[in-house]
């Protein structure tokens, strides 16, 4: 055997076994039709070229797996160089402590097929798992990895515990490690952009210290495009005068003969070609150059990309994006299979699955009919009382099944329905949820679990229905806002306000820019301007600052009449009812003191636990005659734990809504920009004021006593019908006078006519 021979064979010999010992740390993999040679051939040729990182789209809220049986769809995109050239598929995960490791697997396919089976074992740090993938089973574009985790709890084996079961995806280290390095130019490179330290894909846009706001106006289009190509939902923008560091975009516009920019952004400019180009910058980084002379040449040449190579980019994340949602815009039905959902027998304790049901800005919730749940599914015989079937509408129980048959039950077409009054304008999240307990699970013997009897069977011909919506804008409504970018969608242009040009409160303004436009689904037709909206002004706003509250929304909140209202009251953090702006330190500390010196129920006296009594009672009737559920209640935040604010409000003059953001500095302002504009804290977003608490980083949601409407666009009588029946079943008390005016009247007919008339006997 020649020297060279040898030497390249051990060199494969000893990759192999490197890859193992860390797999091994890890935990054993199966892999799935992966032979020895095919492993020592990627891995050779991955240890000749430097590896890349592509990043998967999804954020960590959607690298998430709970419960005893969760299935998630990942995506990467490939250049024909990438595929070419194969590669290794790395996952990094960490899971809960209370998860059993003996039995407990991750199971890998990818493109369809197969890839590997992980063991879940790693509660004390993040586990990583190296799968070698050869070209043929890669596709140019996007591929799909799809994960399923199969997971129990150490000691519990009620159904309870197994929400204490989880698996996290780590998005920082995960993804897809390519040989190739993507061609300068190619703009489909920037969908593997990596996220920074905060777990953010990072857009920096350089501008010069002098008048940043006039090279931001020219490239409000050009950044709204770059998030709707990257298709991201943990998008963060920044600005600055430098390039970033580790991985993200520096994003340069302008021409380089401009003494406005830095010399940093100059020298970009003057390297790059006219237009929309792209290279590979350092760590990771990409450098983005929009090259043009003046704001109309550079919203020619973005069409010119927008038309050209970046069409299909933007096409796929719009079919992607429609591919896990359902659209309330038009009636229909729609089974569970369009939404990603695929029939898997399941063998645990409590089944779950979910998706999202996309109601239009001017949606008008009420109980005038009903999305209905179509179910197909089965029970196995032996299940123990208390198996039932639960539906979950934006986290409220909204409808439930009994399930329990000693024989097993099959459900064909069975309906649920679910109330519209559950949903909102934008995003609804629906969770389904089946309890499947077991007289042997009092046992709790791990050993004895019969995984190879499935107990529950949940089919995709389920189907969900649209019904024929009332339609009318309704304001304020957060949920349209964060959902659609109601009333921001339209043709009109708008003003975005920053108070004052800083980089942290540009960034802050720019990222909320970028998560409306993702909402929109197109760029929005944004005005950057510098200070506060004159209050006589006509037209919507989003108003971005730091500091006090303005005066003029405290102005605007007490407004009566046919505009829209907040209570006088201000029982968040929001100073707009206080003298000069804050809530006072004494009243707060009198709040604490009550608080703490308040006695226990059983020690007041018998009049007091009557009047306390008394008070819960009407509370609770009072909420049920508002139609207040539970959790919609106003809570009250202390004002020192206030991070940022989001408030709506009617504009002084016409119908135009004004929209604030505010925090108490722009390093507050920053903070709590990422926190609102997270996945699973933006699409919770309800009422007319929204605060995030310092403490606990938690959405706080606030609902107006009254809302007003924008004008209706939809006349017709099946929409005027339909209003109609949601106005009543709003304002039900209007039925019960009616019911009581009429046996109102019909008493005094009775004791009207009979005296007069006499009464008739039959002989």
């Amino acid at each position: 055997m020649h020297n060279h021979e040898f030497l390249r064979r051990l060199s494969a010999a000893a990759m192999l076994i490197c890859l193992s010992a860390n797999v091994s740390r890890a935990g054993d993999f199966v892999p799935a039709d992966l032979g020895t040679a095919s492993v020592q051939s990627t891995l050779q040729a991955a240890s000749d070229i430097p590896r890349q990182m592509v990043a998967f789209r999804q954020t960590a809220t959607a690298m998430r797996l709970e419960g005893e049986g969760a299935a998630r769809e990942l995506t990467f995109y490939l250049s024909p160089e990438q595929v070419t050239t194969a590669g290794i598929l790395r996952l990094s995960y960490t899971n809960a402590v209370s998860v059993l490791p003996d039995d407990a697997m991750l199971d890998v396919e990818l493109n369809g097929k197969p890839l590997a089976a992980l063991p879940i074992r790693s509660p004390n740090g993040p586990a990583t798992h190296d799968l070698p993938v050869s070209a043929k089973d890669l596709t140019v574009g996007w591929n799909k990895v799809r994960l399923r985790a199969k997971q129990h709890h150490r000691i519990d084996c009620s159904v309870q515990a197994t929400y204490e079961l989880w698996t996290q995806i780590d998005p920082l280290v995960s993804g897809f490690l390519s040989g190739a390095r993507p061609r300068d130019g190619d703009l489909a490179s920037l969908l593997s952009v990596g996220r920074n330290g905060d777990g953010a894909t990072e857009i920096r846009m350089i501008a010069g210290n002098e008048a940043p706001q006039t090279i931001l106006r020219d490239g409000l289009s050009l950044v709204q495009t770059l998030a709707l190509v990257l298709g991201r939902e943990d998008l963060s923008v920044s600005v600055g005068d430098v390039g970033g560091s580790g991985p993200g975009i520096d994003l340069f516009i302008g021409d380089p003969s401009d003494t406005k920019l830095p010399q940093t952004a100059r020298d970009a400019l003057n390297a790059a070609p006219r237009g929309l180009f792209v290279r590979q910058g350092e760590n990771g980084r990409h450098v983005v150059t929009m090259r043009g002379s003046n704001k109309s040449e550079i919203q020619s040449l973005l069409l010119a990309a927008v038309n050209g190579p970046l069409l299909p980019l933007i096409r796929a994340n719009k079919l992607a994006m429609a591919q896990t949602r359902i659209d309330g815009e038009s009636p229909g039905t729609h089974p569970l299979s369009s939404v990603g959902y695929q029939t898997t027998p399941f063998a645990g304790r409590l089944f779950q699955t979910s998706f999202d049901v996309v109601m239009p800005a001017d949606f008008y919730p009420g109980d005038y009919a009903t999305v209905d749940l179509d179910l197909n599914a089965a029970t196995a015989p032996g299940l123990a009382p208390g198996t039932q079937l639960l539906v979950r509408v934006n986290e409220r129980a909204v409808a439930s099944l009994v399930l329990y048959d000693p024989e097993g039950t099959t459900l064909k077409d069975k309906p649920l329905e679910l109330p519209l009054r559950a949903f909102h304008p934008g995003v609804n999240h629906v969770r389904v949820l089946a309890e499947l307990p077991l007289a042997s699970d009092l046992t709790c013997d791990p050993a004895g679990r019969d995984e190879a009897r499935s107990r529950f069977l949940l089919l995709e011909e389920t189907t969900v229905t649209i019904p024929p919506l009332a339609r009318a804008g309704r304001l304020p409504d957060l949920a349209a806002f964060a959902g659609t970018s109601f009333p921001f969608k339209g043709a009109d242009s708008f003003g975005l306000y920053v108070d004052t040009p800083t980089p942290a409160r540009l960034g802050s303004a720019l990222t909320l820019l970028t998560r409306l436009a993702m909402s929109a689904g197109h760029p929005l037709p944004a005005e950057l301007k510098i200070g506060r909206p004159d209050a006589r002004q006509s037209t919507n706003a989003l108003i971005v600052g730091a500091g006090e509250e303005p005066l003029e929304l405290a102005e605007l909140s007490g407004q009566k009449g046919d505009r829209l209202q907040l209570s006088a009251t201000d029982d968040l953090v929001t100073a707009s009812v206080t003298t000069g702006g804050q809530i006072s330190d004494s009243q707060a500390l009198l709040d604490a003191f009550q608080v703490e010196t308040r006695l226990a129920h059983d020690q007041l006296s018998l009049k007091s636990r009557a009047s306390d009594w008394i008070a819960r009672a009407s509370t609770t009737v009072n909420r049920w005659l508002a139609y207040k559920d539970i959790g919609r209640e106003d809570v009250k935040v202390d004002p020192r734990d206030r991070l940022i604010s989001l408030r709506q409000v009617a504009a002084a003059e016409g119908t135009a809504v004004w929209t604030y953001v505010n925090a108490s500095d722009e390093t507050l302002l920053q903070q709590g920009v990422a926190a609102l504009t997270r996945p699973a804290t933006w699409t919770a977003l309800e009422g007319g004021e929204a605060v995030i608490r310092r403490s606990d980083l938690e959405l706080v949601n606030r609902y107006p006593e009254t809302y007003g409407f924008f004008p209706i666009t939809d006349t017709s009588p099946a929409n005027l019908r339909r209003l109609a029946a949601a106005w009543l079943s709003d304002n039900f008390m209007i039925y019960v006078g009616l019911v009581l005016a009429l046996m109102g009247g019909f008493g005094w007919w009775v004791g009207y006519v009979v005296p007069r008339k006499g009464v008739r006997t039959v002989e």
